[in-house]
C-alpha cells in the first residue's frame, strides 16, 4: 500500500476518537467528545509552556497531547469515575488501549508509526518531564471543564455513571502536581479547585 494511502486510511480511523462521548458537557449543554477534549489540552499545553522552569521539548509535549487518547477511538472512554469505582476497569483500559494503539500503529507507514506508538508509550509510562507534565495538564483541563456547563452548575456530575465521585476528583491536589514542581502547573491546580468548591457551594453541593 503506499504510504498516501495508508496517512489517509489512518486519517480515516482518527475520525472514531471524534465521536468518543465523553461525561462531561460544554457550556451549551452539548457532550464533550475526544477530540474537543485533545484541542483544548493541546491549547492548554501551548499555553502553560513559556511559563515553565523547567527546560522542556516543547514539540514533544504537544505531539503527547495529540497522540494520548487516540486509542480510545477503538475503544471508547473510560472515565475517571468509573476507574475510582470499578480499580478493575483500569486494568481493563491498559489491555484494550495497548491492543488498539498496535491496530493504529499497522496503518501508518514507516517512520510515522514508530514515531506516533513511541509518543503513546511515552505518555503510558510518565517517566519523562514532558509526560508527566502533559499527564497532570490533561486531568486539570478535564476538571476545568466539567465547570464550564451553565456558568458552573456542577449538578450534572451526580447524574454521569457512578458521577459522585467527581465531586471528590474535582477537589483534590494531584500526586503528580507536587512531583513535577511547576508553579504555573500549581497556580493552575488551586484555580481550578477553587472554582470547582465554589461551583458546589453555589449548587448547594457539600464538601466531599
Amino acid at each position: 500500500m503506499k504510504k498516501i494511502d495508508k496517512i489517509i486510511n489512518f486519517m480515516r480511523a482518527l475520525e472514531e476518537v471524534c465521536i468518543v462521548k465523553r461525561d462531561l458537557l460544554l457550556f451549551d449543554g452539548s457532550e464533550e467528545n475526544d477530540a474537543m477534549h485533545i484541542f483544548k489540552l493541546s491549547f492548554l499545553t501551548m499555553l502553560i509552556a513559556p511559563y515553565l522552569k523547567t527546560p522542556v521539548d516543547y514539540t514533544k509535549m504537544l505531539e503527547l497531547a495529540l497522540v494520548h487518547d487516540i486509542a480510545e477511538g477503538k475503544t471508547g472512554d473510560y472515565t475517571a469515575a468509573n476507574q475510582l469505582t470499578h480499580p478493575e476497569l483500569k486494568k481493563e483500559k491498559i489491555k484494550r488501549e495497548a491492543t488498539a494503539i498496535k491496530e493504529l500503529k499497522k496503518l501508518l507507514p514507516s517512520p510515522l508509526n514508530k514515531k506516533i506508538y513511541a509518543l503513546y508509550q511515552e505518555y503510558e509510562k510518565k517517566e519523562t518531564v514532558e509526560a508527566k507534565i502533559v499527564s497532570v495538564l490533561d486531568k486539570l483541563e478535564a476538571n476545568l471543564q466539567a465547570n464550564q456547563y451553565r456558568d458552573g452548575d456542577v449538578r450534572y456530575w451526580k447524574l454521569c455513571e457512578n458521577g459522585a465521585k467527581y465531586y471528590k476528583i474535582a477537589s483534590q491536589k494531584k500526586t503528580l502536581v507536587k512531583e513535577i514542581d511547576e508553579p504555573i502547573i500549581t497556580d493552575l491546580e488551586n484555580a481550578i479547585i477553587k472554582l470547582s468548591l465554589t461551583n458546589m457551594q453555589k449548587c448547594g453541593i457539600k464538601k466531599p
